[in-house]
């Protein structure tokens, strides 16, 4: 069967929801989601949409058995995501929307580091879109905090690239493990800022401040999408390049703890939500510093179950925040 990139429906038919009104528009973007999801059920084992660009090998369709089932849960968050959102007006928003989950399905699918890159750094300026479209002041203050976080994340992650190809040749995504504490030499100083470069994404501690700050900034429908998958895509990226660094494992406990103590202290529900997300990807880190079979397998697993019942919980308090003006566990009575 012949290969059909989802992220193409997402990019390219975005493009027209500014054009469409009322019903229309709304049937229209669930059905971009739909084909989306049908072309990821579709997609045929192998590697695909490989072009020469220069004196690189760009591969857009990298498809096996791990990318697959992220691409799965990714595209079936996308189906849930456009139907909660479908009321939403503002094209933007919407707009924003798309290209972030596009560029989540095009990391998952990404065979080449230069892809990978572009992918990401799609997600990130699209999704800051999803805080600042709630158009507060501290909604615009965090956005802005969240990019930064970002554009930094990406930086570094950049760098590492740079310095594996200069080493290597290669743009393949590829098995680089980081071992030890602290780069010994010039491969070690690669592998070690492409895994700091990914880890500022999956919201490891001391790089996941930006988290229970955006998050709970966006707009109902915004924090819904945000929820499933930066984080999630991180994470994906580290079992690709990074499963078995012993760093990771250390990191993930304390991202755990750290999490889920903030989690009982908070009053705001959505932020309650967001320290949960970072207790509950401390699990997957964990799982992918251990780097076996059963440990990867488990974490594919938690990280398939969380988009599902995240996402739903968010959708939940955004009901009630957009009901009653307020998130305030203290505020809220029942």
């Amino acid at each position: 069967m012949e290969f059909v990139h989802p992220s193409a429906f997402y990019l390219i038919g975005g493009l027209l929801i500014p054009l469409l009104k009322g019903r229309v528009r709304q049937g229209y973007m669930l059905l971009i989601a739909l084909l989306a999801f049908f072309a990821v059920v579709n997609m045929p084992h192998g590697t695909f949409g490989v072009y020469e660009f220069l004196d690189w090998k760009l591969t857009f369709g990298n498809v096996d058995k791990l990318g697959k089932v992220f691409a799965y849960i990714f595209a079936i968050m996308g189906v849930i995501g456009v139907i909660y959102s479908i009321h939403v007006k503002n094209d933007g928003e919407q707009l924003a929307a798309f290209y972030y989950v596009g560029g989540s399905l095009g990391v998952t699918l990404a065979g080449d580091f230069l892809s990978l890159f572009l992918f990401w750094e799609m997600m990130a300026f699209s999704s800051v879109f999803l805080v600042w479209y709630r158009k507060s002041k501290s909604s615009v203050r965090s956005g802005f905090r969240y990019l930064l976080w970002h554009v930094a994340g990406g930086l570094i992650l950049l760098a590492g690239i740079v310095l594996q190809y200069s080493l290597s040749g290669d743009l393949t995504v590829q098995y680089l493990p980081f071992h030890g504490w602290w780069p010994a030499d010039l491969q070690s100083l690669a592998s070690f800022l492409i895994l700091i470069g990914l880890i500022v994404n999956a919201a490891v501690p001391p790089f996941g401040a930006w988290l229970p700050d955006a998050y709970p900034a966006a707009t109902v429908t915004g924090a819904v999408f945000l929820s499933a998958f930066t984080t999630k895509t991180a994470v994906y990226a580290l079992i690709r390049i990074c499963a078995g660094s012993e760093i990771l494992i250390v990191l993930g406990v304390v991202m755990a703890i750290y999490g889920v103590v903030y989690a009982v202290l908070e009053n705001d529900a959505r932020r309650l939500l967001a320290y949960h997300i970072i207790s509950q990807v401390g699990y997957m880190v964990a799982g992918v510093g251990l780097g076996t079979h059963m440990a990867i397998n488990g974490v594919v697993a938690h990280a398939f179950c969380h988009i599902l019942y995240k996402s739903l919980l968010f959708m939940g308090t955004g009901s009630v925040l957009y009901m009653t003006g307020t998130a305030k566990l203290t505020e809220l009575g029942g």
